[in-house]
C-alpha cells in the first residue's frame, strides 16, 4: 500500500484545498496519472498519482483544507487493508470496487485557520475554536473569537 501525501508545493504554503478528486475509491490509476485538483491561495495544481495500483481510500473529501505533509488516501492492490492511520479495517463494497461508492474512512479534519491572536484568546479563554463553526477556508480573527466565547457565556 502507499499512502498518498500532499507534498510540500512551496516554501510559503502550509496548507492546500482539495479542490477535486479526479478519481473515485476502486479506479485504477498509474504512476503519474493525475488524480486530484489541489489549490492554494495562488494557483492550482494537477496531483499525480505516487504509484500504480487501485484507489484504495479518500480520507480527505473535495473542498477539504488540509496541511501539506498530510495523508489523504492510499493506493493498492484491490482487497489489501488499509492501515498506518488511514483505516485499520477498510473494506469494499461493490459501489465502491466499481468506483461508485465511498470510502468507510472518517474524512480528514481540516484545519481550523485563524490568527494568532484569536488563537491566543481561545487559548486564555479556555475554548475550541473548531466549535465556532465558520464556513470552511474561512479564518478565524479575534472578533469572531471573541464574538463565540460571549455566546459560550450566556
Amino acid at each position: 500500500m502507499t499512502p498518498i501525501i500532499i507534498p510540500q508545493l512551496d516554501a510559503n504554503v502550509v496548507d492546500v484545498t482539495i479542490t477535486q478528486w479526479r478519481k473515485h475509491v476502486g479506479d485504477a490509476v498509474a504512476k503519474g496519472e493525475i488524480i486530484a485538483v489541489l489549490t492554494t491561495d495562488k494557483a492550482a495544481y494537477d496531483f499525480e498519482s505516487p504509484a500504480s495500483g487501485i484507489l484504495l481510500s479518500i480520507t480527505a473529501q473535495t473542498k477539504s483544507i488540509v496541511p501539506t505533509g498530510s495523508v489523504i488516501g492510499a493506493i493498492g492492490e484491490m482487497g489489501e487493508a488499509v492501515g498506518d492511520g488511514l483505516c485499520a479495517d477498510l473494506t469494499m463494497t461493490q459501489g465502491q470496487q466499481a468506483g461508485t461508492g465511498r470510502c468507510a474512512c472518517p474524512p480528514a479534519q481540516p484545519r481550523i485557520r485563524a490568527t494568532p491572536r484569536a488563537r491566543r484568546l481561545a487559548a486564555e479563554k479556555g475554548f475550541d475554536l473548531a466549535a465556532i463553526g465558520v464556513a470552511v477556508g474561512v479564518e478565524i480573527v479575534d472578533e469572531s473569537a471573541v464574538a463565540a466565547y460571549e455566546q459560550m457565556k450566556i
